[in-house]
């Protein structure tokens, strides 16, 4: 049985037990003569003390709900008044269906959600999606129309579990050109890098198990992480990336199974780390003998600068396993991405890849390697990358001019997005309403931290806005911002967390 709790909350834990368990009597969710969980049993599915679970029991004993005994275990009584009549013999009793939910589904549901809707000509700086006017409709139409009458049979049946052979050998040409050296059998092509994510975990993860997470970090890992039973432990990030020395305390005292980083344009700062940085973090690694998974989802969407080799490329040992997706890039409907691991790893993958889909989509990945094969996806990176300078720039030059002071936001050499933290007297989360009457919708920060902790910064999306658009949606942030300043100075509230990077 599993009983949602407010840990630290202003209801003792004891009488969220209570009222759970009086609330599932009283609406039939537990009929008469059902036995509760014992004690020490529910306790241990709780993660709470004995103790806390006997007082809740001997609470709806005395509410005259339940009766033990010694031995006997506890059990729903016969409700004294307003029960129905027995059925007669041989009736059928329909039962209340009591859902029994996971840990995992609770934990998922209970992450923090953010209503997106916003009047009607609002600028959306939200999603981490790319501008459906740059598809390269026509080019992947062709490319899908000749993959189909070339061997549209043979795509048609279940594909191969690793994923489609000539996608795989083209990734591996590919990734050579990143550094990356790997043989087609290290390659196992999945259905967009959530599925990708979510396999290279459980190839190294139990449930249970600590995974150390950049903080902040993507919201969707979060949620994969809490559902898959496992423990998202947060590593602060500076102005260099990962906080190294504080993941070096996290690795030496607590056991983490796994480490989960995005070294190129993280989600949502931004922010690439350093060659050193890098180096150092595979040193931990090898110190320490814990995994990494390296998510390189925005690998082609570099628009200026110079790219700092992967940690998959730097790393001699093994231990690095790459994730990557063309979701971002190109468009996230043909959902393919890609893990990149040694041998035994791999091998691991796609039995646990078999397991959950039997394969992806045929058709959908040989048509994208007939796209890359013909060149259209360079063509359409070479259109992506002018378009990107175009909106950074707009972006940058509207954040400096529109931002109220004590504002910062960062600047990457690519990506879909940019990190800004304004004053911290504000709170994202509160004041995006407002945002959203004055035209602009954004990505508060409290999300992207494992604890939903109260934030004052926020992710810009640059990937669906135009120059013209990010001018006006960054105007109607800083005005918003600006106008919530003197209310917010005036509450005694707790300085709002999240990475400062000075302009």
């Amino acid at each position: 049985m599993l009983i949602p709790l407010e840990r630290g909350g202003a209801r003792p834990v004891f009488r969220q037990i209570v009222d759970y368990l009086r609330r599932a009597v009283e609406s039939g969710r537990l009929p008469a003569g059902a036995r509760l969980p014992p004690i020490r049993q529910l306790a241990s599915e709780l993660n709470v003390n004995r103790e806390t679970v006997a007082a809740a029991y001997r609470e709806l004993e005395t509410l005259g709900l339940t009766t033990s005994g010694v031995g006997r275990g506890t059990f729903v009584v016969e409700r004294p008044s307003g029960a129905a009549a027995p059925p007669a013999d041989g009736a059928v009793v329909q039962r209340p269906f009591l859902p029994l939910l996971s840990r995992a589904a609770v934990a998922t549901a209970g992450l923090p959600a953010v209503d997106y809707t916003a009047p009607a000509g609002a600028v959306h700086l939200e999603r981490l999606v790319p501008d459906p006017s740059l598809y390269p409709v026509e080019p992947f139409r062709r490319a899908l129309a000749h993959v189909l009458g070339r061997d549209g049979r043979a795509l048609l049946d279940y594909g191969d579990p690793r994923g489609h052979d000539g996608l795989r050998r083209t990734l591996v040409a590919r990734l050579a050109r990143a550094g990356i050296e790997a043989d087609v059998d290290d390659v196992v092509v999945t259905s967009g890098s959530t599925q990708a994510l979510s396999l290279g975990v459980r190839a190294f993860c139990d449930p249970g198990d600590a995974v150390a997470v950049e903080s902040p970090t993507y919201p969707g890992a979060l949620a994969t992480l809490a559902a898959l039973g496992l423990r998202a432990v947060p590593v602060p990030m500076d102005a260099a990336g990962l906080d190294l020395d504080a993941l070096e305390g996290l690795l030496a005292r607590s056991g983490a199974r796994l480490v989960y980083t995005m070294p190129t344009f993280q989600n949502p700062t931004g922010l690439t780390t350093g060659l050193e940085h890098r180096r150092r973090l595979l040193a931990l690694s090898a110190r320490y003998g814990v995994p990494v998974l390296e998510d390189d989802f925005q690998l082609d969407l570099r628009m200026a600068g110079r790219p700092e080799p992967s940690l998959r490329a730097l790393d001699p040992s093994g231990r690095v396993v790459a994730i990557g997706t063309f979701s971002k890039a190109l468009f996230p409907g043909v959902r393919v991405g890609w893990i990149v691991a040694p041998p035994p790893i791999a091998r691991a993958v796609i039995a646990l890849k078999r397991a959950s889909d039997l394969s992806g989509s045929a058709p959908l990945q040989a048509a994208l390697a007939r796209l890359i094969a013909e060149g259209e996806y360079d063509k359409h990176l070479r259109r992506i990358q002018v378009e990107l300078r175009r909106r950074h720039e707009a972006a940058r030059a509207a954040l400096e001019r529109h931002l109220p002071k004590g504002s910062s936001f960062t600047r990457p050499d690519g990506g879909l997005a940019l990190w800004v933290t304004l004053p911290e007297a504000l709170d994202s989360s509160a004041l995006l309403p407002a945002a959203k009457q004055a035209g602009v919708v954004y990505t508060p920060g409290g999300p992207f931290f494992a604890d939903g902790r109260r934030s004052s910064a926020l992710r810009l999306s640059i990937a669906a806005a135009g120059p013209a658009d990010l001018e006006r949606g960054i105007r109607a942030l800083g005005e918003v911002a600006r106008a919530a300043l003197p209310r917010a100075r005036g509450r005694a509230t707790p300085p709002a967390e999240g990475l400062t990077v000075h302009v």
